[in-house]
């Protein structure tokens, strides 16, 4: 299946470099290549995770203290990654607060 980064995935993604940057130097590219790693393994098994328990249409991806909440859609062959969240997070009120603008 194809990977496609809508745009409030890739605002988190400079988000978390931005953030992560302020520790060490090399702590950013370390983190953002271990996602990036785990979100390509989405492509041969989409399914390994499960449903979030709020919202049934996402499914949801633990990398180290982060969340990757993606959608599949199987007639178009695709995988959507649309947040990338801090586990600590209020997450439920991040996903629903999700306008279709943001998709």
């Amino acid at each position: 299946m194809k990977i496609e980064y809508i745009n409030s995935a890739r605002i988190d993604v400079a988000e978390i470099r931005s953030n992560l940057s302020r520790f060490y130097p090399s702590t950013p590219d370390k983190f953002l290549k271990a996602l990036k790693k785990s979100i390509e393994a989405l492509s041969d098994n989409p399914v390994l995770y499960p449903a979030y328990e709020w919202n049934s249409s996402y499914r949801r991806m633990p990398v180290r203290d982060y969340l990757v909440f993606y959608k599949i859609f199987e007639e178009r062959q695709t995988i959507e990654i649309h947040r990338i969240l801090y586990g600590k997070r209020n997450i439920k009120a991040i996903l629903e607060g999700l306008s279709e603008d943001d998709e």
